[in-house]
């Protein structure tokens, strides 16, 4: 089975890599975390409803051949995603919506940040800097504007509209 990396896949291995559980190839968090995983995989045909397992707090399914392209995909993250196309705003997207946040002063960062991710997003054109664990993006209007059109946690969020209104 011949796996091809498409912009759809980028999203859903950003937002594995960020929000991932220990059983196969799943996410944990809470309800609205579960239900884009879910349907994102569905969506995409990776797997079929009846192969999607639950539990209390994570949802997943097992496939071998989408596990080592899942896991090859994220060693080779920074060769990957260095060009500002729709492969890289989507995996970023995807990542955004597992662990990213947006506070009530505008401030757009990541948790769970490793300096992987923020040699990517500087390779990128993105000024990141870390505190803790998190990685706060500099200018997030650029970056929000990027990823804008993949995400799916954050496209409600006030942010994005002032975004959309410029």
């Amino acid at each position: 089975m011949k796996i091809k990396l498409s912009p759809e896949l980028s999203y859903i291995i950003g937002f594995w890599r960020k929000s991932r559980c220990s059983e196969g190839i799943g996410v944990r968090g809470d309800s609205n975390i579960l239900e884009i995983f879910s349907k994102e995989v569905l969506d995409k045909q990776l797997i079929t409803s009846e192969k999607l397992l639950t539990g209390e707090d994570r949802v997943f399914f097992y496939h071998t051949a989408y596990r080592k392209f899942f896991q090859q995909v994220e060693e080779e993250e920074l060769e990957r995603f260095k060009y500002l196309n729709e492969y890289a705003a989507s995996y970023l997207a995807g990542m955004f919506d597992a662990a990213g946040t947006i506070d009530e002063r505008g401030i757009v960062s990541f948790g769970s940040a490793t300096k992987q991710d923020e040699m990517m997003l500087l390779r990128l054109g993105f000024v990141a800097r870390r505190r803790g664990d998190r990685l706060v993006i500099e200018r997030p209007a650029i970056f929000l504007t990027f990823i804008k059109n993949y995400v799916k946690l954050f496209k409600d969020h006030k942010v994005f509209d002032y975004i959309k209104s410029k």
